[in-house]
């Protein structure tokens, strides 16, 4: 059987087709992902079986962004489930299209009787050996936990009675969804196996147990924490307890890391929940009345010349050029996604809203580049790629570089704070880091080197 199964959409029925049509997806997915994404880490992929029926169930916090992002790392295409009024949209139909995606009727847009065609063409690609993605809170959502779980990919499991089955949660997890450049994570939980029963989806308790368990193995893999204050006090413990003393200003820990640490605090008792979240929230109000940041704090007085800096600097210099020439032939799509990105609006629909913008700002502009700019020329598609999202990636990764040794160049002693504000900062900080050790239950501090863990594209 074929791995990915046949797709409902009619572009798509042949097999080689929708080989290609995979082909293209994952394309395009990757090229958006690595323009919007300073860096994306991926666990537990190997969850993911590499032949037979599988149902993809994640988290939904960056809206379009989302489908994007499994696309990229997913090592198969999956099937996804969208919503019906995406198809609405012109300029979000085609794409549609291409990756073979099912409208899904929603009950607040209206009936949904059409929904047993879907559950019917999900039961298809299933029983071949193919893969389906549902976001089962049903929208996307700023919330710092899940939505309550839909019992639509328990039915789709059972209804299928595909033998082997797997229903593989993951987690998206973004640093700042809504603005470019930033870090992403995707995290492979454990997969839940489906035996293939007599009962189907109308089986209302086995659909109830699922589902319960899907929230849970979801809960898991996502983020998942009582509020958003909660949320940012335990990220900044965090990042506070894995950054090390005298080291480099501008090394920042994996985002898998930061998560997985912050996942234990939450898990903690609750009385030392409390202590790390106090202690989080006198060091950083310290912080913010001296105007200085953990990482000035943490990196204290240390020698400028290292060679890596030497080498980062050189790199640097013999890329500006192309770095130059890719700010100019960007400037233009990058001008029109913040604009479109200054609307009042929420950060998840900020995300879709820039990134979208984005995906077809960019291809037009180097459409242009080679149309008009380098007609005449040999090969001036080649040489619109070059200039255009060649060089503009070049200009992202030295933008980065620099802003990265604008941190490193962070000192105490460069700030305005006087030698008791200084101890003042360095005791909060120790018990701080006291506390979360404390929670944690280690015997000493994460055993992960300062710097070891750069994410660099």
């Amino acid at each position: 059987m074929r791995e990915d199964g046949a797709r409902g959409s009619p572009l798509c029925h042949h097999p080689d087709v929708r080989a290609l049509a995979d082909r293209v997806v994952r394309l395009i997915a990757r090229a958006a992902t690595l323009g919007w994404f300073r860096s994306v880490e991926a666990t537990g992929l190997e969850r993911i079986p590499g032949s037979g029926p599988c149902l993809i169930v994640a988290n939904h916090p960056g809206g379009f962004v989302d489908p994007a992002l499994l696309a990229s790392v997913m090592p198969r295409t999956p099937m996804f489930l969208a919503m019906a009024s995406l198809w609405k949209n012109p300029l979000l139909r085609p794409l549609l299209a291409l990756a073979g995606a099912i409208p899904v009727q929603r009950a607040p847009d209206g009936a949904t009787d059409r929904n047993v065609d879907t559950f019917a063409r999900c039961f298809d690609v299933l029983r071949d050996d193919g893969v389906v993605a549902i976001f089962p809170e049903g929208r996307a959502s700023d919330e710092p936990h899940l939505l309550p779980v839909k019992t639509g990919a328990a039915r789709i499991a059972l209804g299928a009675r595909a033998p082997g089955l797997r229903i593989v949660p993951v987690g998206l997890i973004y640093e700042s969804k809504q603005r470019a450049r930033q870090r992403a994570l995707v995290r492979v939980g454990e997969p839940i196996p489906v035996e293939a029963e007599p009962a189907g989806e109308q089986d209302r308790e086995r659909v109830s147990r699922l589902t319960a368990e899907i929230r849970a193995r979801l809960a898991d893999a996502s983020v998942d924490y009582e509020d958003a204050a909660q949320a940012a006090d335990l990220g900044f413990a965090a990042a506070v307890y894995l950054r090390r003393t005298g080291g480099s200003a501008s090394w920042s820990p994996r985002l898998g890391d930061l998560e997985r640490t912050a996942d234990r605090l939450a898990d903690a008792p609750a009385e030392d929940r409390a202590k790390v979240r106090a202690a989080a929230d006198g060091y950083g109000a310290a912080l913010r009345a001296n105007g200085t940041t953990d990482r000035a704090v943490a990196a204290g007085h240390r020698p400028t010349a290292r060679p890596s800096r030497i080498l980062a600097t050189l790199f640097t210099i013999l890329a500006l050029p192309f770095a130059v020439i890719g700010l100019v032939a960007n400037l233009v799509p990058a001008t029109i996604v913040h604009l479109a990105g200054r609307r009042g609006a929420a950060p998840v629909t900020l995300a879709t809203i820039k990134f979208l913008t984005g995906l077809v700002a960019f291809p037009l502009t180097w459409w242009i580049l080679a149309r008009w700019v380098f007609h005449g020329t040999s090969h001036p598609w080649l040489w619109s790629l070059a200039v255009g999202p060649i060089c503009g990636l070049v200009a992202a990764i030295v933008i980065d570089r620099l802003r990265r040794a604008r941190l490193a160049r962070l000192r105490p002693g460069r700030l305005i704070v006087p030698d008791r504000a200084a101890e003042d900062l360095l005791d909060r900080r120790a018990w701080l880091v006291e506390m979360v050790r404390a929670a944690l239950g280690d015997d000493g501090q994460a055993s992960i080197p300062a710097g070891s863990l750069d994410v660099r594209p």
